[in-house]
């Protein structure tokens, strides 16, 4: 249960032209942490981040900003006077002023001296304290982005928003810049919502994740218990590869290609289907199948990529029930038989049971 919420969303629904674009929100967003909203492109996303800055007007529900209201039903603060930043995939700098003066626009110091100390005690943050008399089209994609985050921060918001702010950098300067936003924001105490279509962003910066999909929350929690502890097979799929399978229920067992599965929970127990998504790690592999285990599945090696201290194998299950392509991560380096035929049985417990819907 998150405490000490900066932001809390009751029940908002929001609806465009006849059509619900977002339904029951609840969000909670405490202070100083960052929490990453990620789902699907068309989701609602943008579509929340709009109603919580005050842009458009929600249908039902309330939004509170430290316990005060902020928005409901025919009543909303400007989003000037909510004291909240922006920040969008195009950094939007003022090409007409210097990267000191883009920065300092904001600054509430009155004394010169105060904001140039404030000024540069930010851009020596983010890397870029020698860049004050640039201008912004001598900088690179990822300076600029840095610099309009840098700019929002100086004006000390109770909320800092960002919509894709990584999207389109390439993936090295963008897991560069994405290192160098966290601890700006962990370093300035900022309460941040970040929204992302990207996993692995929502994973590596957020302290918080709410997964969403067709406008609906569809979990929040830590990264740890999101990738562990999915509540819906939408929300296991979308954090990593995964291999779905629809099974029939008989006496509390799930029957798949792989050999009955034991199912624990009541309320699937119950279900005449279920769906299990395995990740690639929840595979043993050998080279060679046994009388003793029934449930070796064949399968041909189409190709492997060898990642760190791991083989990730491309697989043609050759199954007269399944016909599917995975993958499965191994530890070690794998040498393929010549023939390059495998078998493949469950090891792990990577993989979780959800009701079929």
């Amino acid at each position: 249960m998150v405490k000490d919420n900066n932001i809390e969303i009751q029940n908002l629904s929001l609806i465009k032209n006849k059509k619900k674009i977002l339904s029951d929100i609840n969000l909670n967003i405490p202070s100083n942490k960052v929490v990453c909203l990620v789902g699907p492109s068309g989701c609602g996303k943008t579509s929340l981040l709009r109603v919580i800055a005050g842009l458009d007007n929600l249908n039902l529900g309330k939004i509170f900003f430290k316990n005060k209201i902020f928005s409901k039903p025919n009543y909303s603060v400007p989003t000037e006077k909510r004291n909240i930043g922006l920040v969008f995939q195009e950094s939007n700098l003022f090409p007409h002023l210097n990267i000191f003066k883009n920065v300092s626009f904001g600054s509430k110091k009155k004394e010169y001296k105060d904001i140039q100390r404030e000024t540069f005690e930010i851009l020596r943050k983010i890397g870029l304290p020698h860049y004050s008399n640039t201008f912004p089209h001598q900088l690179s994609a990822g300076q600029k982005q840095l610099v309009s985050i840098a700019r929002s921060l100086v004006t000390k918001p109770e909320l800092l928003m960002m919509d894709e702010p990584f999207a389109n950098l390439d993936q090295r300067l963008k897991n560069k810049i994405r290192d160098v936003t966290l601890h700006l924001l962990q370093k300035t105490a900022t309460t941040a919502l970040i929204i992302t279509h990207d996993p692995d962003d929502a994973m590596f910066i957020g302290d918080y994740i709410a997964v969403m999909n067709e406008g609906k929350i569809l979990q929040f929690d830590r990264p740890s218990k999101i990738y562990n502890n999915p509540k819906s097979s939408f929300v296991a799929r979308f954090f990593g590869e995964t291999l779905t399978l629809r099974c029939k229920i008989y006496k509390n067992k799930a029957n798949t290609i792989f050999g009955p599965i034991k199912v624990k929970l009541n309320d699937i127990s119950k279900a005449k289907e279920v769906e299990i998504v395995f990740r690639p790690e929840a595979f043993k592999i050998s080279k060679n199948s046994s009388k003793k285990d029934l449930y070796k599945i064949k399968s041909k090696i189409i190709a492997i990529k060898y990642i760190g201290k791991n083989s990730y194998l491309h697989l043609d299950i050759l199954n007269k029930l399944v016909k599917k392509h995975i993958h499965i991560k191994v530890s070690g380096k794998f040498i393929p038989p010549k023939n390059k035929i495998c078998y493949i049985s469950i090891g792990k417990r990577d993989f979780f049971i959800f009701k079929y819907k």
